[in-house]
């Protein structure tokens, strides 16, 4: 268990045949964490991501809260989570990784177990200030982290397996809770969430879990490994976080997943809302469901086709099918056409969220993957927390179909913004060095 300021043992890989030997001997050991991230992602996502929501019909229920006041709160959860990911990112480097969800686990079961005791728009606030800080600790950066890690070569496939526990979370645990709300309050139920989230995330993770493939004397994608000279953690192929930021295609990236997030998470936010009114309630959860499941096939099916095409022009097909998504939620009112809308829009929602540390890892390496991601994922962060208010406020002030329009110009925006940031092979020559003959 490495602690900060420790170095970390880096040896080289053998032949390709001391490879292929190491493969044949059982299935590689970074599956095993993949699995163990689909069921932590399935958890967090489930408890924390997509029942913020549910907490917060809840809280402005039972506590009489206004709705600007719960839609802060909301903003708050995200604000926090992505602020505080940013923030341990470079411990990620330099310490065993399981501790990072072993204080996630407890601070966000203690956090959930003490929503016996929110009775005010204060205590809303308090909760989920703590509730963001565990989700950042126990979620998204160190995930990413891990599987860019272990994987080189899949990297896509499994970034797409594990990511999609996200989705199975939102689509088989949050209306779980949203049922046992509707029947006893949020002081009987959040014992029980906070038991939920320690067993989902704790257990799994310090068994199976390890920092690096090194850690196993092994390398990523599971080459054999023979003993090597001690480096530190500088040895690990990939650019610093200062070389990153200071690129053309991260500073853009970043400003393209801020558009791209606000679109998309306003999109998802408001897609019940407008189909209840437009059609009927039943439609409204007929395309919210619809959305998952294309979110998670998706999904699974970008992960293999990234493997055989460009993740840039993949992530900018995606924005563009994302922005016609959007339009067409806007403009139609049946229930065959918001169903179609809702369906195209869950293609892009899954393989987005997957595409983003895909190509920040094949940009810019490993070295620094944690930094780098965490500070993309911040701005990421400002869309996620504002999409839903712009698209609530642009309905207010005109209606749905301007809102939902707005959202799709935002990815338009996105597009041109992501093909004026270069190919990978060009931001990548700003840091790799040039590899010597002989």
């Amino acid at each position: 268990m490495l602690l900060a300021g420790e170095r970390r043992r880096i040896v080289r890989p053998v032949t390709t045949e001391a490879h292929q030997s190491a493969q044949s001997r059982g299935l590689f050991y970074g599956w095993r964490i993949v699995g163990a991230l689909f069921i932590v992602l399935a958890t967090t996502a489930g408890l924390g991501f997509y029942n913020a929501s549910v907490i917060l019909t809840a809280a402005e229920k039972e506590l009489g809260l206004s709705t600007t006041v719960v839609s802060a709160a909301t903003a708050m959860f995200f604000g926090v989570g992505g602020i505080t990911g940013f923030a341990l990112a470079k411990l990620m480097d330099t310490v065993d990784i399981r501790r990072f969800y072993l204080v996630g686990g407890v601070l966000g079961a203690l956090t959930l177990y003490g929503l016996r005791w929110v009775d005010s728009g204060f205590g809303l606030f308090v909760f989920f200030t703590l509730f963001g800080v565990s989700f950042a600790v126990a979620g998204l950066v160190p995930s990413t982290t891990l599987v860019a890690r272990w994987f080189d070569r899949r990297r896509a496939v499994a970034l797409s397996v594990a990511s999609t526990g996200l989705s199975v979370g939102g689509i088989t645990i949050t209306p779980f809770i949203g049922r046992a709300l509707e029947d006893h309050t949020l002081a009987e139920v959040g014992p029980w969430l906070g038991l939920a989230w320690v067993v989902g995330v704790v257990p799994i993770t310090w068994l199976v879990l390890r920092s690096w493939p090194t850690d196993l004397n092994m390398g990523p994608d599971g080459v054999a490994m023979r003993p090597g000279e001690v480096a530190d953690v500088s040895s690990v192929p990939g650019a610093t976080f200062a070389q990153a930021k200071a690129s053309r295609f991260y500073r853009l990236l970043c400003a393209v997943y801020a558009l791209v997030f606000l679109a998309q998470v306003g999109g998802i936010a408001h897609l019940y809302n407008l189909t209840s009114s437009r059609v009927s309630t039943a439609t409204a959860g007929a395309a919210l469901s619809t959305m998952a499941a294309s979110s998670v096939m998706g999904r699974l099916a970008g992960g293999v086709l990234v493997t055989r095409v460009s993740s840039r022009i993949m992530t900018g097909v995606l924005i563009v099918v994302q922005s016609a998504a959007l339009a067409i939620i806007g403009f139609v009112d049946t229930r065959m056409g918001i169903l179609l809308g809702a369906a195209i829009f869950g293609l892009s929602v899954g393989n987005l969220l997957m595409l983003q540390p895909l190509l920040l890892a094949e940009t810019f390496g490993v070295r620094e993957y944690s930094r780098i991601y965490s500070f993309n994922q911040l701005f990421g962060t400002i869309g996620v927390a504002g999409g839903p208010f712009a698209l609530g406020a642009f309905k207010d002030l005109i209606d749905y179909r301007a809102a939902f329009l707005i959202a799709a110009a935002a990815n338009v925006v996105g597009f041109v913004l992501l093909m004026m940031a270069g190919s990978t092979e060009d931001a990548r020559s700003g840091w790799e060095r040039p590899t010597v003959a002989g």
